[in-house]
């Protein structure tokens, strides 16, 4: 557009100008800012995540005490150890899968959080005990 009125006004049919646009390069402080948003929006959306599965195990674990599914199986003959040992592993195993498919993606698309790896691969051995003790303050799988 600025070429065509520039034709006109100069009456110089032939007239050309090219515009060339060169920004500067990025600053530490940009940078920094890039890199902090990318891990604070990964946290977030992590903890939505992890924080539901949590959810799910602490749920299932007050329905199984309000309804009396572990008194069901204890009547039936099952050992108490082999009641929570099984019911552990089994949560623990949902929640190593989840961790294993979160580590693969980081490394798949080379995010650069290798020093997180260690507190994801550790997690589960401390959130399922408290998950496990935290179940007796709820009384409504609702609210839990």
């Amino acid at each position: 557009m600025y070429q065509s009125i520039l034709k006109t006004a100069t009456n110089n049919p032939n007239f050309n100008f090219t515009v060339r646009s060169t920004p500067f390069p990025p600053t530490s402080f940009v940078k920094i800012r890039l890199a902090t948003t990318s891990a604070s929006t990964l946290a977030f959306i992590g903890g939505i995540a992890y924080g539901m599965m949590i959810t799910a195990v602490v749920s299932y674990l007050v329905v199984e005490r309000l309804e009396g599914l572990k008194h069901l199986q204890l009547i039936s003959g099952m050992q108490l150890k082999a009641y929570w040992v099984g019911n552990f592993m089994f949560d623990f195993a949902k929640m190593y899968f989840t961790i294993i498919v979160t580590v693969i993606l980081f490394l798949g698309y080379n995010l650069g959080f290798n020093g997180s790896i260690a507190v994801y691969l550790v997690f589960p051995f401390g959130i399922l005990p408290f998950t496990y003790v935290s179940s007796f303050i709820f009384t409504a799988d609702s609210a839990a």
